[in-house]
């Protein structure tokens, strides 16, 4: 590994997911780059298959040096690299310098609606190496939290609005409107305005989870959902690894040609309709969310998908 995202939330906490997982299959030893003291010599590097760059904001410098030391190891990068401003494509000078001249034998985003986003800004003699692996995380939730649930509400609506969702004003009004028209009961927790636990009492006192963002690829939140064993309704674009697709509204937002994506104004009533359907009895559980996620987030499935990545790229 040879960068990192910050902190230990978000990027940071799924980046020691991504090596800890990593590290358990018995095909791969993980090193990372700082933790091998401030002077590397060319044979100890000559020794690594792979220089994986988890996450943007590495010196050009350092892939400079590594390429330059190691023409014919391979390089892998993300998937937390591209883009910080999908609506834009590459958008600062380290984006543009990134996508100009950084050779790559694999390029990794979280999902694949993401992935062939990004395809649209990649050289052409590349973009053939871009894939999508979705993220693994463990969680430090009691599971006994389920067995003391005490339904309150028919859906807890997840209020998250990005930059470059230019409608979403209309379509949460439009959301809060049908659901009182129609005698739907719910609570609101709104994106950064919550605590974890708060979020946590909330969806165990709700049937599902309305899930409002733009898109997620996905995010901790809908996991910790899926986790709670509580329902997540939305669309393809917010709720990409989902444990059951009936829960997808579709045709509630497209991607755009070259910029990002964009909401229909139809959306509120497709998501509402969905919502309907599962209250009323006829789109019933199949799988739980629970059951699904314990496996979808584990270890095992993201090592062994980062591993047939590798083989077929690497």
């Amino acid at each position: 590994m040879c960068s990192r995202p910050g902190g230990d939330r978000g990027p940071g906490l799924t980046f020691s997911h991504h090596v800890d997982a990593l590290n358990q299959h018995e095909n791969i030893i993980v090193d990372e780059l700082w933790k091998l003291g401030s002077q590397v010599d060319q044979t100890k590097l000559q020794q690594y298959d792979v220089f994986w760059f988890y996450a943007k904001g590495f010196a050009p410098d350092l892939y400079n040096q590594l390429k330059q030391l190691c023409p014919n190891k391979k390089f892998v990068f993300g998937p937390n690299v591209l883009l910080d401003f999908p609506d834009y494509g590459p958008h600062d000078a380290w984006d543009k310098w990134f996508v100009q001249n950084v050779e790559f034998d694999l390029y990794i985003d979280q999902v694949e609606y993401y992935n062939n986003h990004v395809k649209k800004f990649l050289r052409k003699d590349l973009v053939q190496n871009a894939d999508y692996l979705d993220k693994c995380v463990t969680f430090d939730i009691n599971p006994e939290l389920i067995n003391n649930k005490n339904i309150k509400y028919d859906c807890l609506v997840y209020s998250k609005k990005r930059r470059y969702d230019d409608n979403y004003l209309q379509f949460h009004e439009g959301i809060i409107d049908l659901l009182e028209e129609n005698e739907i009961s719910y609570v609101e927790l709104t994106y950064g305005k919550y605590t974890r636990q708060e979020y946590f009492d909330r969806l165990l006192e709700s049937k599902c989870c309305l899930n409002l963002s733009l898109d997620e690829c996905p995010g901790i939140a809908t996991y910790e959902s899926m986790f709670l064993d509580v329902p997540v309704i939305g669309s393809p674009h917010n709720t990409p690894s989902i444990f059951d697709q009936r829960f997808w509204v579709h045709d509630t937002d497209y991607m755009t040609e070259n910029s990002y994506i964009k909401r229909k104004d139809t959306a509120a009533k497709a998501y509402i309709e969905k919502l309907q359907e599962f209250l009323s009895g006829k789109l019933q559980i199949e799988k739980t969310p629970r059951d699904y996620i314990l496996k979808h987030a584990g270890y095992e499935r993201y090592r062994d998908d980062a591993y047939q990545l590798l083989l077929k790229y690497c």
